[in-house]
């Protein structure tokens, strides 16, 4: 989905941005979004910032399972695609995790453990929520049904 269409009924104000892990885009009055972020994905999540607290609902077509990412190793961006709350343990994309490996929700965090899974504040998955995963290793994940 586009920016322009994303945000046609929310109050921008000069300077308001949105990035993902590797692009953002930057709005400015009479001109709109500018950068290089110029549509959304299910892949990432998206960190916004406006000066005007209005809510922001996206509606669309429901991710179809099983839905594939690639995570790199240090910080990635990960989404929530399921349209209900899940376990972490369920809720994580299937991926070789380390020990250590991290996962951050704005207020929460978690930490794997290959013996026992993923250990800390962090326990659920939840829609319209995005992550900050970081990891030693590289490759494709996915998010099953």
């Amino acid at each position: 989905m586009g920016l322009t269409k994303l945000f046609a009924d929310v109050t921008l104000s000069e300077n308001d941005h949105i990035k993902s892990q590797f692009a953002f885009a930057s709005f400015y009055s009479g001109y709109g979004f500018f950068g290089g972020l110029a549509a959304l994905s299910t892949d990432t999540m998206y960190a916004i910032k406006t000066a005007n607290s209005s809510p922001l609902r996206v509606t669309g077509d429901a991710v179809a399972f099983p839905k594939m990412i690639d995570i790199v190793t240090g910080w990635n961006y990960l989404p929530c695609p399921y349209q209900t709350t899940k376990p972490i343990a369920s809720g994580m994309p299937d991926f070789n995790f380390a020990n250590t490996d991290q996962v951050k929700s704005q207020f929460q965090f978690a930490e794997y453990y290959a013996s026992y899974g993923w250990y800390g504040t962090l326990s659920t998955i939840e829609p319209g929520k995005g992550y900050k995963a970081k990891t030693a290793n590289s490759g494709p994940a996915t998010f099953s049904a």
